[in-house]
């Protein structure tokens, strides 16, 4: 039996009836109401933030822009700078990971000492602190490192698109300001 179907039970059985499950639906409802306009998401049938009531005066002529940017011009930058945000944040992380890595390979590398063979090669003899640190750092360390390099380029990427989409934006923006236009032999906007 689902867990709604028990409290329809119950609420029936200690109430009366299908009314007492109608109260307590029009109940949550209200509730997922109330806490859907404290949030501030909740919207009217047509009365969203982006709808503006219109005086017939006002929808009879064309409104000028208030901005210079087309519409998906703002979304394209928005992203931009997500993805740039999102590869910063890899790049910390990464970078994190690498100075973790480096220090426990450093306290691996401390619990080891080193000394001569008899054939004459050099060899470590670590505990097992050492025997489990150095290599778990190590390897931490050099995969952090190849991520550290991977992120910085793409995080170098996608500031070179964010750029080109803010160049381009200033482009269109110096072309509407008074130029010389040799059509006409005059100054327009």
């Amino acid at each position: 039996m689902h867990a709604s179907r028990r409290v329809e039970t119950i609420i029936e059985t200690r109430t009366g009836g299908r009314e007492a499950v109608r109260i307590l639906l029009t109940c949550l409802a209200t509730l997922v109401t109330c806490t859907a306009l404290f949030e501030g998401d909740a919207f009217a049938q047509g009365t969203g933030p982006e709808i503006q009531s219109e005086t017939p005066s006002e929808s009879a002529a064309p409104a000028p822009p208030a901005t210079l940017l087309r519409p998906y011009d703002e979304y394209d930058l928005d992203e931009a700078a997500r993805q740039s945000r999102v590869v910063r944040n890899a790049l910390i992380g990464t970078s994190a990971a690498f100075a973790l890595g480096v220090i426990l390979a450093g306290i691996g590398g401390s619990q080891c000492t080193s000394f001569t063979r008899s054939d004459g090669t050099q060899d470590l003899d670590c505990n097992t602190a050492g025997d489990v640190l150095l290599p778990l750092g190590g390897t931490i360390a050099g995969l952090s490192a190849i991520g550290v390099l991977t992120t910085g380029i793409m995080l170098g990427v996608r500031n070179k698109n964010k750029r080109n989409i803010e160049r381009e934006i200033r482009r269109r923006y110096s072309e509407r300001r008074l130029h010389f236009d040799e059509k006409s032999g005059g100054l327009v906007f």
